[in-house]
């Protein structure tokens, strides 16, 4: 009975110490430290904006080009992207954004779920409708030229 009582107590003692330890690095003989996981490192720089069919409206990288619904000519037109974005975050990004290009913000505004964005330089104007879908967001960039009247 004493027998199995002291193999019991060395059996506990020995898991114990072995549990213990597989949480200290051992950086040398009796350097035990306690140590944190490492963080992550993240290197990657996040996507950058680029300019898809309009030389002067950026757009996230994260929306794709809906080639079917899109109608260029002369560098204007219709320009039709998708991508599961959120839509505020996009009005935010384009309403940031277009000025460094140039662009004026003309007004803004949100109607049924779709936001709605106006833009102007002086030989051109843009809209941007952005409406979110439970699937995805549609983006739609149109630029026409102004002309004299």
């Amino acid at each position: 009975m004493k027998g199995m009582l002291y193999g019991t107590i060395i059996t506990l003692a020995l898991m114990m110490t072995l549990t213990g330890c597989a949480e200290f690095n051992m950086g040398g003989i009796g350097q035990g430290r306690l140590t944190a996981p490492a963080p992550a490192v993240q290197n990657e720089a996040p996507p950058s904006p680029v300019y898809l069919d309009f030389d002067d409206v950026l757009v996230p990288p994260e929306l794709k080009r809906s080639a079917n619904e899109c109608y260029l000519s002369n560098g204007f037109g219709r320009l039709v992207l998708s991508g599961r974005v959120d839509g505020d975050s996009l009005s935010k990004f384009f309403v940031s954004g277009m000025p460094s290009t140039g662009w004026q913000v003309l007004d803004q505004y949100k109607y049924q779920g779709a936001i709605r964005l106006f833009f102007a330089k002086p030989d051109k104007i843009s809209t941007i409708l952005i409406t979110e879908n439970p699937m995805d967001t549609k983006v739609e960039i149109w630029v026409t030229p102004l002309t004299p009247r």
